[in-house]
């Protein structure tokens, strides 16, 4: 990985990734019905900044993407799985793009049905563009949404919320569950730290010092701007200027458009296509990301044409997305079956504690079945409180387990052979 990044560059790069849809319009939707709390997807990413720059410099020595860091600690055969496993969280982000383009759509007058093919036939499309024009055409759109964002901020007044945000925030938290609460906290945060696409940014810093100070200038940055969605809304709300909202998927988009329809004829529409287009570009960034995952994987086959397997992608994104969740609350679901999975290997490993392959294995192997069986058993129609942290918390403690077992197996089979051998 070369080094080629200074600080700035590094926070510049890390604020680029967390600003998307799920920021967005996820923050919007929670801040209907919570408040300046909505806030908490963006909190919980700063957080998860913080906690990437205290081991930014020993992640940075090891300059390898976290799949083959895992293949060079425990042995090539961790590598496919966890490569495997990117593509859990991932789903959960192109699930998010999805529902964004469809409350799009909505907005556009695309029925549900409709609005979904489409969405879906374009992200195919869009993940065939050349990946940097792509990438131009996301970053174009979302930055023209931050400027009608903060300029509805200020023509609504709005400018003194935002300057409270942060006892307004501590004060509406009390709407959430303190379950839903640490899931989204735990979920986000740590997946910040574990996330190849965060990390990439942290490999490429020019000095270890580079990498940490870029990380804590991104969290400051994310602080910043990740309550200006929570204020808008709670803003519009207080006004009474919101109108009728057919989901809270549709508040951002909706109250941008409004706020867009006021520049001049048509600007309304020309905003939704704006965010439709930044919707597109990230989630065909991920897709492709999802398909190179999925390349590495398969074996040579009729069914490992990279075509057949963009297919597959979309449609496990667009599994979750049919699920009906929040934005956030989709993410958060998918992102504990990873960080259960793979998060006591990865602690070690950031903490020099050696672990065996077997081990290892064991562990990650352990930490997948607990939690996915967890979140299976939801989807399957039970009815559990809690289940995202339920999932977390059980399935790490189930790799920690395991792992310990085993350990405790092996010091005691040493142990008995060393006394036979006297």
């Amino acid at each position: 990985m070369p080094h080629t990044l200074g600080a700035l560059q590094v926070a510049a790069l890390l604020v680029s990734a967390s600003y998307g849809i799920g920021l967005l319009f996820g923050s919007g939707e929670q801040a209907l019905s919570h408040g300046m709390a909505g806030g908490i997807y963006g909190v919980a990413t700063a957080a998860g900044m913080l906690l990437l720059a205290l081991f930014a410099r020993r992640l940075w020595s090891k300059g390898l993407p976290i799949w083959d860091v895992f293949a060079h600690a425990y042995g090539a055969g961790l590598q496919r799985p966890v490569a495997l496993l990117s593509l859990v969280w991932m789903a959960g982000v192109l699930a998010a793009q999805i529902h964004g383009g469809v409350a799009v759509m909505q907005l556009l007058g695309l029925a549900d049905l409709p609005g979904l093919t489409l969405v879906l036939t374009l992200l195919y499309g869009a993940s065939r563009l050349d990946l940097r024009f792509a990438a131009g055409v996301f970053a174009l759109c979302l930055s023209a949404s931050a400027l009608v964002l903060v300029y509805a901020i200020v023509s609504a007044d709005g400018m003194g919320l935002y300057l409270r945000a942060v006892p307004e925030f501590m004060h509406d938290l009390s709407g959430f569950q303190p379950q839903q609460l640490w899931a989204i906290l735990l979920a986000v945060s740590l997946l910040v730290c574990m996330g190849a696409d965060y990390q990439q940014f942290v490999l490429a810093a020019r000095t270890p010092w580079a990498a940490a100070t870029g990380c804590a200038l991104a969290a400051v940055i994310l602080l910043a701007i990740g309550f200006l969605p929570s204020t808008l809304v709670v803003t519009m709300v207080e006004k009474g200027a919101l109108g009728d909202v057919a989901t809270a998927k549709q508040v951002v988009p909706l109250v941008l458009a409004q706020v867009a329809g006021t520049m001049g004829a048509g600007a309304d529409t020309l905003m939704l296509v704006a965010l439709s287009l930044a919707a597109l570009g990230s989630g065909a960034a991920i897709l492709r990301a999802m398909t190179d995952a999925l390349v590495s994987a398969v074996p040579s086959g009729p069914f490992s044409r990279r075509q057949v397997l963009t297919i597959v992608a979309l449609l496990l994104g667009a599994s979750l997305a049919a699920r009906e969740q929040g934005i956030v609350a989709t993410m958060v679901s998918v992102n504990v079956v990873y960080i259960a999975s793979i998060g006591v290997c990865f602690v070690a490993l950031m903490m020099g504690v050696p672990l065996s392959k077997r081990h290892a294995s064991a562990a990650l192997t352990t930490g997948f079945l607990v939690s996915s069986g967890v979140q299976l058993a939801v989807w399957a129609g039970w009815t559990l409180d809690g289940a995202d942290i339920l999932a977390l918390t059980v399935g790490l403690a189930a790799s920690l387990a395991a792992s310990m077992l085993l350990r405790w197996r092996a010091v005691r089979g040493w142990v008995r052979a060393s006394g036979s051998s006297r």
